[in-house]
């Protein structure tokens, strides 16, 4: 299922509230060799020259980067990740990190909630999770992003440009 305008303005709604005035930082999270994971990983590289805010890629190893996430005392760290929202393949929807469900196959769940609970006690940072919804058959070695996955990626990517605009 690939995003409908109304989700993408809706989405853009959601952002928007999150993110007028404030410091951001994102980190796109995933595992490039599993399928679906790897939404936030290549979304975050495709993105990371393009927008005028701190872009970390974390791949699977997301608390590797909370100490300098922290570092940079942003008011919202904005994690990009696949998650089993119970949702379908390339829908998207911006959670609270604490709320996110586990996700079959994704490595990296636990370390998300730490992460989460570290950047707001430490540096007083909101964590949200922008997820796109994988589809659950494709996380295995090997497998490309599913085709809505992949345009989700296009029309994130695009959103996340326009909103955040790298300064000239």
């Amino acid at each position: 299922m690939h995003p409908t305008a109304d989700e993408l303005a809706a989405l853009r709604a959601e952002l928007e509230e999150l993110i007028e005035g404030r410091s951001i930082v994102l980190m796109g999270v995933g595992n490039k060799l599993r399928g679906d994971d790897a939404f936030g990983v290549l979304l975050g590289e495709k993105i990371e020259h393009d927008v005028g805010v701190r872009v970390f890629v974390a791949h699977d190893l997301p608390e590797d980067y909370a100490v300098k996430a922290a570092d940079l005392r942003p008011d919202v760290l904005l994690i990009i990740d696949a998650a089993d929202f119970g949702g379908e393949p390339g829908q998207m929807r911006l959670i609270r990190a604490q709320d996110i469900p586990p996700t079959p196959g994704v490595t990296h769940r636990p370390s998300l909630e730490m992460m989460a609970r570290f950047l707001e006690v430490d540096a007083g940072a909101e964590t949200w999770v922008l997820g796109v919804q994988p589809d659950l058959t494709r996380l295995d070695l090997g497998l490309p992003l599913c085709e809505a996955v992949e345009h989700a990626l296009e029309e994130l990517a695009r959103l996340l440009v326009e909103m955040l605009p790298a300064q000239k």
